[in-house]
């Protein structure tokens, strides 16, 4: 019996495109997206491009300036003057605060009116008048900012994989012309990286990401971890790829081979896909080196800052043919459209991570629009949060039923990822170590 096809040359009948998402795509003052994403920290800017002048940022939908006043304090501010609409970018760095070089406006980093010059010295104005303001923090040479309600600030998250020993961490920042949730879901669909990754561009990362895999999810403490599993030679290689809801994500090593042992190897990158607004993002975050996750030395963090990273496909600088010859994400993101529009997607059972990435982030945007809370991590015995990506390569003889050992030992690896938060990471390193030699030593 033969298959039946849908007809061709149906152009005519499929010219409509239908609205975005607004609900997980728009991400101004007063969105639903918009407030959730407000109630966490979010990078704005690395340390580095914050000198002896005002930065002008924009960060979900908000114009914004950023500065250090000459005593060597943050300020965020809005942009435009509270007197006269002037943009602060223009301003005049203080030993304390920015002033307005327009008429002398002069704002502490809190947005508090210090003096207005012109006026008299009895005036109410100084405390009638504030220019908005934010609170910001400053880690790892890259500044953060909460741009929620004052009275709901919650503590600086500090992740276990911003502590690793012997691991040297860069900042970098990628701009992008697409919707900041086509960027960040990508990072839940690993079967991009077999197709984009190897087969359509050539192997762009380490050849044995180009090696077929078992794909599994589940969710975590703090939002959900694909699982994939790979057959390279005699090893079995398990990689969980955390999603740290609202906004953040992680993976392992960039040209990870799995070529001999290892247990719970960490991370290469912590970053965040922050919304400029509902058509651009901002990617930030930091690229972490050491000889671990990059034996072969093809790691060049010289390179890694400010539109510029070491590893092909994340940035819009290369020539047109060269992006059409040898696509990468940056490519695929930005022509989903500006903003994806869901409503003409077909998905299938292998953008199961997605579909799974937008339902948790909807039902936490939901509820924070119903509740007004927001779900914060906890900390573990460190006084940090546990996080759940990892690489964990084994030397398990193959089977007659190859999937259903992959499966098991994919499986195995992500339960003991997940149940190990609580522990320290030798704990936890230990506890995956113990498995692997109980259930699939040779």
């Amino acid at each position: 019996m033969s298959q039946q096809t849908t007809a061709g040359y149906s152009g005519y009948h499929q010219r409509q495109v239908p609205a975005e998402d607004p609900e997980l795509t728009h991400v101004g003052p007063g969105t639903r997206c918009g407030e959730y994403l407000r109630r966490y920290w979010q990078p704005v800017a690395m340390s580095a491009e914050v000198k002896d002048l005002p930065v002008p940022v924009r960060i979900l939908g908000e114009d914004l300036v950023v500065f250090r006043d000459k005593k060597g304090d943050l300020g965020l501010l809005h942009r435009h003057c509270a007197h006269r609409g002037a943009s602060l970018e223009f301003g005049i760095i203080m030993d304390c605060g920015i002033k307005c070089c327009y008429h002398g406006w002069h704002f502490d980093i809190d947005g508090r009116l210090l003096d207005a010059p012109s006026e008299p010295a009895g005036s109410p104005v100084r405390q009638k008048v504030t220019q908005g303001a934010y609170p910001v923090h400053e880690h790892g040479e890259i500044i953060f900012a909460y741009m929620g309600p004052p009275e709901h600030k919650p503590p600086f998250p500090v992740y276990d994989t911003m502590c690793l020993a012997d691991t040297d961490s860069k900042p970098f920042s990628l701009s992008m012309p697409a919707n900041w949730l086509q960027v960040y879901e990508n990072t839940q669909d690993p079967i991009h990286v077999l197709h984009l990754h190897a087969l359509s561009s050539g192997i762009q990362f380490g050849a044995a990401s180009g090696v077929e895999q078992l794909i599994d999810y589940r969710d975590t403490p703090l939002g959900m971890i694909n699982v994939q599993t790979r057959r390279v030679g005699e090893h079995l290689w398990t990689r969980t790829t955390d999603s740290i809801l609202p906004n953040c994500n992680q993976t392992g090593a960039i040209w990870e081979e799995a070529e001999s042992s290892k247990i719970f190897q960490r991370v290469s990158m912590l970053r965040w896909m922050v919304p400029i607004d509902n058509t651009n993002t901002l990617t930030i975050g930091w690229r972490y080196f050491n000889d671990r996750l990059d034996p072969r030395g093809q790691d060049d963090p010289s390179i890694v800052g400010k539109e510029s990273i070491d590893f092909i496909g994340q940035t819009g600088g290369r020539s047109y043919e060269e992006q059409q010859r040898q696509p990468g994400d940056y490519e695929v993101q930005v022509s989903q459209r500006p903003i994806a529009v869901h409503a003409l997607e077909n998905r299938v059972t292998s953008d199961r991570g997605v579909t799974r990435l937008r339902r948790l982030l909807r039902e936490r945007v939901q509820a924070h629009a119903e509740s007004g809370e927001a779900p914060l991590p906890q900390t573990n015995e460190a006084d940090t949060i546990s996080t759940y990506c990892q690489d964990t390569v084994c030397s398990v003889k193959a089977s007659t039923d190859e999937d259903k050992l992959m499966k098991h030992f994919g499986n195995r690896v992500a339960d003991c990822v997940v149940e190990s938060g609580p522990l320290t990471e030798a704990q936890r390193i230990e506890h995956i170590q113990s498995m692997c030699e109980k259930e699939f030593s040779d």
